[in-house]
């Protein structure tokens, strides 16, 4: 999972130093971003919903609450179709369960008020399976 190649140490600040929270969460967020960037990555999820914006549709999975070494997470998923998938994305429903692979892209963001910090995961440019 993702959020395992998270360090500890930073695991533990996001969880439990509320003064270093952010600087956790940044520092945490840049790791995931070098060890993901424009690496190849498959999603696979029940559609919650769909959008079309920009001449590309886009299929968001439902959310997942998760826990990893005592830190609390929301995890939401996208697919973000490539444009030559206009006409399969079209007919994407809500409930249907879908495969894509693309370019990944993972974002973590959070904030000091919050006990949940959220991971956004994607693949961009993906085609369906």
């Amino acid at each position: 999972m993702i959020l395992e190649s998270i360090p500890k140490d930073l695991l533990k600040d996001i969880s439990g130093n509320a003064a270093k929270r952010k600087e956790a969460i940044d520092a945490a967020e840049q790791k995931l971003q070098d060890k993901y960037r424009d690496q190849t990555g498959t999603l696979s999820f029940r559609v919650r919903n769909t959008n079309k914006s920009n001449g590309r549709y886009y299929a968001y999975g439902e959310t997942d609450r998760v826990r990893v070494s005592g830190t609390n997470f929301t995890v939401s998923y996208t697919i973000y179709l490539d444009e030559s998938e206009n006409e399969k994305g079209a007919k994407i429903k809500t409930g249907d369960k879908i495969t894509a692979s693309g370019r990944a892209f993972v974002s973590l963001y959070g904030s000091s008020s919050s006990d949940y910090t959220s991971l956004s995961v994607s693949v961009n440019d993906a085609k369906l399976k």
